[in-house]
């Protein structure tokens, strides 16, 4: 088994810092996971905007649009943390592709399935395996993304 690189083109400080990066943003998701993030709370200010952005549109439109919002943030947060995940893993442990891709993608399940369950908990919050697939199709298409540019930096000019 190889260890992780500490030491030679590696500096450990690059590599704390990427998982430092890591554990800060999915200490975000879990503060955009609590009660202050409930669906009542963020329609408090993202309807008023968006009824004034889209005049006009009655109200189910706009409860529609505040519930595409919240759910492509799932999409959004879980694609950062894949991103980072991914960068952190790459710096740390000198492995094939695919083994880094496979970690990241087992670090954004388990986060998102964490992050469900303490949602499920919550008086405010319900938690969803909906959302779970959701956080790892965001996951997913960072990752594809962020591989292929990195395929498409590798190949000769």
């Amino acid at each position: 088994m190889q260890q992780p690189l500490v030491g030679g083109t590696r500096s450990g400080r690059k590599i704390c810092v990427a998982w430092l990066w890591t554990a800060l943003w999915i200490a975000a998701i879990y503060l955009f996971a609590s009660d202050h993030f409930s669906a009542k709370d963020t329609g408090r200010f993202l309807e008023p905007l968006l009824r004034w952005l889209l005049r006009g549109a009655d109200a189910d439109w706009i409860a529609a649009a505040h519930f595409a919002i919240r759910k492509a943030a799932h999409v959004a947060e879980y694609a950062v943390l894949s991103v980072l995940g991914l960068r952190a893993l790459r710096l740390s442990f000198a492995r094939p592709t695919a083994w880094l891709a496979a970690l990241t993608l087992a670090l954004v399940l388990v986060v998102a399935a964490v992050d469900e369950s303490r949602q499920a908990a919550s008086a405010t919050r319900t938690g969803a395996v909906t959302d779970v697939a959701l956080d790892f199709a965001g996951g997913v298409s960072a990752l594809v993304l962020a591989l292929a540019v990195q395929r498409s930096r590798n190949l000769p000019k």
